[in-house]
């Protein structure tokens, strides 16, 4: 996973800062995924990082819609 992240090094340096947080807190969700995601043994480590990255903001998402639908105020923890 450090390796794919490295990878990307270039293009998170050419983000705004804002972005540069946001591809942060992505690759932060993949990591956190990352055992699910060794156990995928994709050919290419960057379609299991994606998926991980993706499976937390659907998290997220579902989250949200059920404080929203819940009237709660509270924030999505991850």
């Amino acid at each position: 996973m450090q390796a794919e992240q490295e990878a990307w090094k270039l293009f998170r340096r050419a983000l705004r800062k804002e972005d540069q947080e946001a591809f942060d807190a992505l690759w932060r969700f993949a990591r956190y995924h990352a055992a699910p995601a060794s156990m995928a043994s994709r050919p290419m480590p960057f379609e299991a990082a994606l998926m991980a990255m993706l499976v937390a903001m659907e998290r997220q998402v579902l989250e949200l819609e059920k404080e929203k639908k819940h009237g709660n105020g509270g924030g999505v923890a991850l």
